[in-house]
């Protein structure tokens, strides 16, 4: 009986351990930039139609996937081993490769692009890179975090007037129809929130491109 009573006692203790301890600890520490790309890819998700071909440039572990599962996906990112994790737990096809030479692939009806270009030495030239292998009529989904300094990552720091400038700089002769998302940079908050020139936080940009 004491075997029986310590045995229902270390269960219980377990139990009681799982919910009040670990449950508290997930819901305290759960990561609000985690969140925030998780809305980007529902946003881009709702503008690109099933089907599509799509590239996720900077695809990280590659759960953007879980959300364009009705396209043809195609993940690319420098980093190997969160490269091998996509591969063992989402569906698409996973590449190790830098932006600069996304022109090796097929072209893409949409290109999904998440908190990128800052971390490149040359932005201009991935955002170049990018718009080279976008088919006519094709769409992109670029993020920007705005006004944020981080001598470490980055290598650009974006403003609302640094996006414009890039843009201008990039599209050339192609004309794209333009629609703005913003996030705050202070824990979570709705997607469409809008934020100063000087306020720092995330700038969402959905780009469709204009035919003749």
């Amino acid at each position: 009986m004491k075997l029986k009573s310590l045995s229902y006692s270390i269960i219980r203790f377990y139990h009681l351990f799982r919910k009040h301890i670990l449950h508290r600890d997930v819901q305290m520490f759960i990561s609000p930039i985690t969140v925030k790309h998780i809305e980007r890819y529902r946003l881009a998700a709702s503008f690109i139609s099933p089907g599509s071909r799509v590239l996720d440039a900077a695809c990280g572990s590659g759960y953007g996937s879980a959300f364009l599962k009705d396209c043809e996906y195609v993940g690319i990112d420098l980093d190997g081993s969160v490269l091998q994790y996509a591969r063992q737990n989402y569906s698409g096809v996973f590449e190790q490769l830098p932006i600069h030479e996304v022109g090796k692939l097929a072209k893409f009806d949409a290109i999904i692009s998440f908190e990128t270009l800052e971390h490149l030495d040359n932005p201009t030239g991935g955002m170049s890179a990018l718009l080279s292998c976008l088919k006519p009529g094709g769409s992109l989904i670029l993020s920007f975090p705005l006004n944020h300094p981080d001598d470490i990552y980055h290598k650009t720091v974006f403003t609302p007037d640094g996006v414009d400038e890039l843009f201008v700089e990039c599209f050339g002769s192609r004309t794209f129809e333009r629609r703005d998302f913003f996030q705050s940079g202070i824990l979570i908050d709705d997607l469409r929130q809008k934020l100063s020139e000087t306020q720092e936080g995330t700038l969402t940009v959905l780009l469709q491109e204009i035919e003749d």
